[in-house]
């Protein structure tokens, strides 16, 4: 969804204190002509988000979800490799025969 920051930014709050986001703490990590990926910072509260913005029928809707992320990390993570369903199966199995605690995976 190619628009400029500011715009989105009079729709996008903070989902902890409310406040608007400043453009210079919004990251756009994808962007086409009807979506938009955000990492968001903001500089009232600290707490970080990530926006996914879409264009649909009915008008623009969006989703927020709270990280502990810092830009750099989203960017790391979101440009990374995906994990691959052999990796998924290898994890499962590899759980499933194991009988530790949690703090040992850690």
């Amino acid at each position: 969804m190619k628009m400029p920051l500011e715009n989105l930014q009079a729709i996008i709050r903070c989902p902890v204190c409310n406040k608007k986001y400043r453009p210079a703490k919004m990251l756009v990590l994808d962007e086409d002509e009807k979506r938009t990926t955000l990492h968001l910072s903001c500089t009232d509260c600290g707490a970080s988000s990530m926006v996914f913005v879409s264009l649909g029928q009915f008008g623009v809707v969006s989703l927020g979800i709270l990280t502990d992320l810092e830009q750099s990390e989203a960017r790391r993570v979101f440009f990374g490799q995906a994990v691959s369903s052999d990796q998924v199966i290898e994890a499962h199995q590899f759980l499933k025969q194991y009988e530790g605690g949690v703090e040992a995976l850690i």
